[in-house]
C-alpha cells in the first residue's frame, strides 16, 4: 500500500538515507501542486507543461518552493509558518515576485504551503533550496514541461524520471 504522509517538494536536506531519497523523489514527481491567484487555484504537475498557469501569471521562468519541513523531520505549524514568511521576505529582498502555492500527495493529503516565485534564474532557485533546507523544488521555463530538482546525489534506487534532475 502507497504511504499516504508523503510530502510535496520540500523535505530538509539533513541526513536523508539514499532509498528514502528516491522514494522521495518519486512521491515529489508524483505529487499536485497548485498556485492561488486571484479566487482560483491552478494545478501543475511535473513532467507536464503548465500552461493555465502561465497564463494566469506570466512569466519566463517559474520556482515552486516552500521553506516548510514536514516529515521526516516534522515542525510544527508555527515553526513552518515562520520559516515561510522567511522565505517570503527573501523572495522580495531578491526582487521576485510570488504568488501562494501548495504541494499536496496524488491522494490529496499532506499538505505543504509555498509560493510560486516569478523569474528567479536556475542559480538563485537552487540557492533557495540550500538556504531553506529543501530536498526538492519544481523549476521550469515557459512553455516546457515543469521538472523537479533535487538537491541531493541521484541515489543508485532511483528510478530515471526524465523529469527529475538530480542537482547533488
Amino acid at each position: 500500500m502507497a504511504d499516504h504522509r508523503v510530502p510535496a517538494a520540500g523535505a530538509t536536506l539533513g541526513d536523508v538515507p539514499e532509498a528514502e531519497r528516491a522514494r522521495l523523489a518519486k512521491a515529489w514527481a508524483a505529487a499536485h501542486y497548485f498556485v492561488t491567484v486571484g479566487r482560483q487555484e491552478w494545478l501543475f504537475r511535473t513532467g507536464s507543461t503548465a500552461p493555465d498557469v502561465e497564463r494566469q501569471v506570466m512569466a519566463t521562468r517559474y520556482l515552486f518552493i516552500t521553506a516548510w519541513n514536514p516529515p521526516p523531520g516534522e515542525a510544527t505549524r508555527p515553526v513552518n509558518d515562520a520559516a515561510q514568511e522567511r522565505l517570503h521576505s527573501r523572495l522580495s529582498t531578491l526582487g521576485l515576485g510570488f504568488h501562494p502555492a501548495l504541494g499536496c500527495n496524488n491522494q490529496g493529503g499532506m499538505v505543504e504551503h509555498g509560493c510560486l516565485a516569478l523569474d528567479a534564474t536556475l542559480e538563485q532557485a537552487d540557492a533557495l533550496a540550500r538556504e531553506f533546507g529543501q530536498g526538492g523544488t519544481l523549476f521550469w521555463h515557459a512553455d516546457t514541461p515543469v521538472r523537479l530538482r533535487m538537491m541531493w546525489p541521484r541515489p543508485p534506487q532511483a528510478d530515471g524520471d526524465p523529469h527529475t534532475d538530480w542537482v547533488g
